[in-house]
């Protein structure tokens, strides 16, 4: 009898660590999607993975955070982990009597190696979604557990924020074209925040590669009150394109944060800013 018990003790013991890991596990891995939600989902047939695409509310005009979770197309219970992804954004705009044009935009894939069991990465876009303009973003998926590859195409609205967080510009030394986003703060408060902007050059229409040769200043005010603030960090190069700093807001409002773009010493940007609300 008082083996029984203790057998049942202990089967039950078993049990509740058991849940608590199963628990635990949920946990980490719906933390990598908290705060977003699904835009779209799919089929990448080739690759035998259907594909989920998880963002910020929308596609929209500037850095998108973009998060692919890959399920087993034969086991949709079981999660894709061991894969490469590529993402392909296009823009289609139609013009009257003419050949349509297609450009693409800059994007960062996700590493090889999933973050709880899912692949961030991240798509700039460059122009909003018109009746003219239609986008297309394509996510190529190499399954490495059958060693297949497919596609999953999805029609998406990228829509213009009221305060805009990209910018397009044309050198004033080389005439290069460069693509400025703003990546953080998306959620400014008083105080100090982290400020991030990645730097791509527009090398054709289908070629946006990340370039860390540049240096950025930035100078925020605030228009209203006319003045600025003080301990700003001006943003350094972090890699890939990225370029990270620390800017100051000293009370709630609308900020203007005035950005110069420089090589080697000398401006090749004018008249660049970002507006903030706080």
């Amino acid at each position: 009898m008082k083996s029984n018990i203790q057998k049942f003790i202990y089967t039950l013991a078993l049990s509740i660590v058991i849940f608590s890991c199963q628990k635990e596990d949920n946990i980490i891995s719906s933390n990598s999607l908290d705060g977003l939600s699904k835009l779209k989902e799919g089929y990448a047939i080739g690759a035998s993975a259907k594909v989920e695409i998880w963002g910020k509310k929308n596609f929209f005009v500037g850095y998108n955070n973009l998060v692919v979770v890959l399920y087993d197309s034969l086991n949709l219970k079981e999660k894709i982990t061991d894969a490469h992804i590529h993402f392909m954004p296009l823009m289609t705009m139609s013009m009257m009597g003419q050949m349509p044009m297609v450009h693409a935009a800059p994007v960062e894939n996700p590493s090889e190696t999933p973050v709880n069991d899912v692949f961030p990465g991240a798509v700039a876009f460059i122009m909003p979604s018109t009746e003219t303009g239609v986008w297309q973003l394509r996510v190529a998926v190499h399954n490495h557990k059958y060693d297949k590859e497919g596609t999953a195409s999805f029609n998406i609205n990228v829509d213009s924020p009221t305060n805009s967080s990209l910018t397009v510009f044309t050198t004033t030394t080389d005439s290069l074209k460069l693509v400025l986003s703003m990546v953080q703060p998306t959620t400014p408060k008083v105080g100090m925040n982290d400020i991030e902007f990645t730097i791509h050059q527009k090398a054709g229409m289908m070629d946006f590669p990340a370039d860390d040769s540049y240096a950025i200043e930035i100078t925020p005010e605030m228009p209203s009150m006319g003045h600025g603030s003080p301990n700003n960090v001006n943003p350094t190069n972090t890699g890939n394109g990225h370029y990270k700093g620390k800017v100051n807001f000293t009370m709630t409002g609308e900020w203007k944060i005035n950005v110069v773009v420089k090589k080697n010493g000398v401006a090749v940007s004018q008249n660049l800013y970002f507006n903030v609300v706080i």
